[in-house]
């Protein structure tokens, strides 16, 4: 029986409980793709909390325009991802809106990124049940990065 490297990593995920991250980081990236190029100059998605899709958005005219889409966003956010991931998009209005170039956004040192014995080992173990090799190595290679951008944007509790 085959089965898909989505719902393998996805899996994969959920026993390393970084389902959530890896979902937001996933709809960070297709951003542009799902409101179009010059709203997402305009908006940015912020997190997920729960199946709730936390978005900026520069002024009230913007966030009244992509609060009255927002259906069709969650929509397709939940296509593209293969499951109900969104339930619903809050879009907050951000006065004083700069989407900062790429070389503004401080970048965080590699060691605070670096996986934990414990984790390595986890994906070692996940990886394991998949029989292509070619395959394996992608998938942890995907695995150690959701870990990583984890590590890069959820903060731990009472922080």
């Amino acid at each position: 029986m085959l089965t898909s490297l989505r719902s393998l990593l996805r899996g994969a995920a959920k026993s390393l409980g970084v389902e959530r991250a890896a979902s937001a980081a996933l709809i960070a990236e297709m951003w542009p793709e799902i409101v179009g190029p010059e709203a997402s100059g305009h908006s940015r998605p912020m997190g997920l909390r729960g199946s709730v899709l936390l978005a900026e958005a520069e002024g009230g005219l913007w966030a009244q325009e992509l609060s009255a889409r927002r259906g069709g966003f969650a929509a397709e956010i939940n296509r593209r991802l293969g499951a109900p991931a969104v339930t619903e998009i809050r879009f907050k209005q951000v006065a004083g809106w700069r989407t900062p170039p790429a070389g503004d956004v401080p970048q965080p040192a590699e060691a605070s990124t670096a996986l934990t014995a414990e984790e390595s080992a986890s994906v070692e173990r996940t990886a394991a049940e998949i029989a292509d090799p070619e395959v394996r190595e992608a998938a942890k290679k995907a695995m150690r990065s959701q870990i990583a951008w984890r590590k890069r944007h959820v903060r731990p509790p009472g922080r």
